[in-house]
């Protein structure tokens, strides 16, 4: 995804008063929103991964629409997870009963986000989702250079 705000021109980009922060598609017919807490608990977890990727899941609902997902919860790297400076594993420890309780309160699973740090925010060969199949689930790609 492109990093657009969908804001004004007169608006900043990233502003930490404001609540959320949302992104856009290239051809600006989807967009994630992310409450400001949720992209603050992603970037610590990319804090305290340090030079090593990190990753997890993001949770929440679409739009009536379906062009907008909304992002309620964050998950960070689960437990069981692998990680290198190019390369990360998601693992699956703990997101079973995690998820269930959500999907409880009609919150869903949306996609993945995934940090490489000091690299750019797109996806690479070696990115893997455990247990994927034949299916390609939506990402969220973060770089260190788009917060800086």
């Amino acid at each position: 995804m492109k990093d657009e705000p969908l804001a004004s021109r007169n608006k900043p980009a990233w502003n930490p008063e404001r609540c959320s922060r949302a992104f856009r598609s290239a051809d600006a017919k989807y967009a994630l929103v992310i409450p400001r807490d949720e992209l603050l608990k992603i970037l610590q977890f990319c804090l305290v991964a340090g030079k090593l990727e990190t990753g997890g899941i993001l949770v929440g609902h679409y739009s009536r629409n379906h062009d907008v997902a909304h992002v309620s919860d964050a998950s960070g790297p689960p437990k069981d997870s692998k990680s290198g400076t190019t390369w990360f594993w998601r693992g699956l420890h703990g997101l079973q009963g995690w998820l269930l309780r959500l999907w409880k309160d009609d919150r869903f699973y949306l996609g993945e986000w995934h940090f490489h740090p000091g690299a750019r925010p797109s996806s690479s060969g070696t990115d893997t989702i455990p247990d994927q199949g034949n299916f390609r689930f939506p990402s969220v790609q973060l770089s260190r250079n788009q917060f800086s």
